[in-house]
């Protein structure tokens, strides 16, 4: 994990404008004064505390300067935790897709952090449509979506073979996608051989 989640990873279970607001209490001042020292109006820091208005930028370096915060503080704050709740609102609605596609028959929707990364990339390229898929590339990286579909999708040979061909062309740029399969199913086939022949042996 990188230094700025680690460094706001205490402050993500609550709110920008609850960080705000414990911050007026730990200062020992009200939000009236607050409002007033920093000349904006009072019901729109009120506002922005309640979760009721995004904090702008103006407010914000007015607010990090008030309370000696580091500069960027409160709006890389607000910005984390949109990214943080949008990816969140993303898989839930990619995992309720595939639960209603009977996909994770053993999940429930209240599970959603039980079931596997691994198992949600797959399953979105077997079971949903594009734009679902498109999304999956929202909260997930490129290099972990590559390596889940090489490893569990791009093995299966003629089983998969169309969708495979439509995975390597359209989503990662694979020029000759049947040669770049055969490639991979040959690797995973001599591993298993591999491994096989080590332990008999």
């Amino acid at each position: 994990m990188n230094g700025f989640v680690d460094k706001y990873n205490s402050v993500m279970n609550q709110s920008t404008g609850k960080y705000i607001e414990n911050l007026c209490a730990k200062h020992g001042v009200s939000q009236s004064a607050v409002a007033r020292e920093i000349n904006v109006p009072r019901q729109l820091l009120s506002y922005v505390i309640r979760d009721k208005r995004e904090l702008s930028l103006q407010v914000a370096m007015k607010l990090e300067a008030f309370f000696s915060l580091p500069e960027g503080e409160l709006v890389k704050m607000q910005a984390l935790q949109a990214v943080v709740k949008r990816k969140r609102e993303i898989k839930e609605d990619l995992c309720r897709k595939l639960i209603a596609n009977t996909a994770f028959w053993s999940y429930d929707i209240s599970a959603i952090d039980e079931i596997p990364d691994d198992e949600i990339i797959e399953s979105t390229f077997r079971v949903l449509d594009l734009d679902d898929i498109d999304l999956m590339f929202e909260i997930y990286p490129r290099k972990s979506i590559l390596q889940v579909w090489r490893e569990r999708m791009a093995v299966q040979g003629d089983y998969m073979k169309m969708l495979n061909i439509m995975i390597a062309m359209y989503y990662f740029g694979i020029q000759n996608p049947e040669k770049y399969l055969a490639r991979i199913e040959r690797e995973h086939i001599n591993k298993l051989l591999k491994h096989a022949t080590g332990f008999n042996g």
